[in-house]
């Protein structure tokens, strides 16, 4: 069984690059670090680390009155769902104490989500815990260098500052 772990690494850079870009939301998270419990899923949902997922149609049928073909391939684009304002008030802002972050679309839907999703939560929850005992901030030096791609949203280059308590 393989899961993916670039897209973790994705969530962990991007997670550092919000909150520079969120200054109000660090600092909530610094006095607070309670908050990382529902900060996990919000940057998950901010950072999406994947726009899209392609499948093909296994027979006809048809949705929000639009038919669909069998062998049609069909595309999910995740960062449109996680930005629904239907669903995420202001979605484009990153807010740690929003109430339904864990209801973001990137671990996908039913038969294929993410089997790494836990793993994925675990891993950036326990980076953001230890980073607020060790680290007073940390800050982002330029805007990153993104990888070029239209599937994976991540970075190549992230210069930042970390200075210890």
């Amino acid at each position: 069984i393989v899961g993916g772990n670039d897209t973790t690494r994705n969530t962990m850079s991007g997670s550092v690059y919000a909150l520079n870009k969120f200054p109000e939301q660090y600092a909530l998270l610094m006095a607070d670090h309670g908050l990382v419990k529902n900060f996990v899923p919000e940057i998950i949902r901010w950072q999406t680390p994947l726009s899209y997922m392609r499948r093909t149609a296994t027979r006809d049928c048809e949705l929000a009155g639009k038919p669909i073909q069998k062998h049609d391939q069909l595309l999910m684009w995740y960062v449109s769902g996680n930005r629904d304002e239907d669903v995420f008030e202001n979605g484009d802002a990153l807010d740690i104490e929003r109430h339904n972050a864990n209801r973001h679309l990137s671990f996908g839907h039913g038969t294929h989500f993410c089997m790494g999703s836990r793993l994925a939560e675990l891993q950036i929850r326990v980076l953001w815990e230890e980073i607020l005992q060790r680290f007073e901030k940390i800050e982002v030096q330029e805007e990153p260098s993104r990888t070029l791609s239209s599937f994976v949203k991540g970075y190549t280059r992230l210069p930042v500052v970390v200075t210890r308590k």
